[in-house]
């Protein structure tokens, strides 16, 4: 898939995929408390094609606010679980 094809898949323009890949400006980038928290708990934040998942394709929004918010909360999933809280952290809805 080319960076035109992405940014076409996605909603946007190629230039923003390509400030998302280089992390530049305007481009994206991990919150920095999400990157300590993570770092704190020896946690990385992995691609993995989705046929490695066994569960089969995942469908994603293409929305850019509901893909953050989808993302977001796999993240606060994968917390949790580390920290073994069954849910406890994040209760107050999640932003």
């Amino acid at each position: 898939m080319s960076r035109s094809d992405l940014a076409r898949a996605v909603g946007r323009v190629p230039q923003e995929v390509t400030r998302a890949l280089n992390g530049t400006k305007g481009g994206g980038t991990v919150p920095p408390l999400w990157a300590a928290m993570l770092d704190a708990l020896g946690l990385t934040l992995t691609a993995v094609p989705v046929e490695h998942l066994g569960g089969g394709p995942v469908t994603l929004p293409s929305d850019p606010q509901a893909l953050e918010r989808e993302v977001m909360r796999r993240v606060q999933a994968a917390v949790r679980e580390a920290l073994g809280s069954g849910g406890e952290a994040g209760s107050a809805g999640g932003e």
